[in-house]
């Protein structure tokens, strides 16, 4: 189960994602534009920041965050999505 800081991180690296997901589509149709280029830039270094700092207070979010030093972790630990604790 995930505390809420757990929550509210993996709830902002989904908001992230989606953002680079929607910034993504807009540069398939302008690939020059350099408020595009430099919004894709910003958010893909705040998401890969927040990815890292989830993977090291809570465990890999998935196979590509994972190293001999966190294994078993994921195997361990709830999954994200597993529901919520009372912290």
């Amino acid at each position: 189960m995930m505390c809420r800081e757990q929550r509210e991180l993996f709830e902002f690296i989904t908001q992230i994602s989606f953002m680079l997901d929607d910034i993504t589509l807009y540069l398939n149709t302008h690939p020059c534009c350099p408020k595009g280029l430099e919004a894709y830039e910003y958010y893909r270094k705040l998401r890969k920041d927040a990815v890292r700092d989830y993977t090291e207070m809570y465990g890999p979010l998935n196979k590509y965050c994972v190293d001999v030093d966190n294994y078993f972790d994921w195997v361990n630990n709830p999954w994200p999505w597993e529901g919520e604790c009372g912290c």
